[in-house]
């Protein structure tokens, strides 16, 4: 389905059940239904017109880093800055063009945020539905042109 809705964007090739659940079992997590339904398509995703990764790897590092890394930040680094913010509810799998970090409630499955550290100790909910988060923003690079 990804490569459906972005036929130009660089995937990686599919996580396997293993790898998805040795992350689970690291975070103490269960991957709500849609994030874990992606993963069985690639292991990450970027966008092609402005390069974001809309899809972390599981574990593979890069410049952004991966799902697990950017999770266990997220869940600890903000909360001496802002000690009243809890991100810990959510997974952290992927960014937007405008360099916010997405997140899911991954008890529930039904909210995604987004969250950049510009946002004082705040974050936004941008959906239910990654697939819908990723078109709204993809269609960002539409309206600047």
């Amino acid at each position: 389905m990804l490569k459906q809705l972005f036929p130009l964007g660089e995937f990686s090739p599919a996580a396997t059940n293993e790898q998805i659940s040795a992350v689970e079992s690291a975070l103490g997590v269960r991957f709500p239904e849609q994030l874990r339904a992606l993963y069985k398509e690639c292991d990450g995703f970027r966008e092609d017109k402005g390069n974001a990764k809309y899809l972390l790897s599981l574990t593979n590092e890069d410049s952004i880093g991966s799902l697990m890394s950017m999770t266990e930040f997220c869940w600890t680094e903000f909360k001496e800055t802002w000690p009243a913010l809890d991100l810990t509810p959510f997974i952290f799998f992927g960014s937007s063009a405008g360099d916010e970090m997405w997140g899911i409630r991954w008890a529930e499955g039904n909210e995604i945020i987004a969250f950049h550290h510009q946002m004082e100790g705040a974050y936004e909910v941008v959906g239910s539905d990654i697939q819908s988060v990723y078109r709204a923003d993809y269609s960002r690079y539409a309206d600047e042109a």
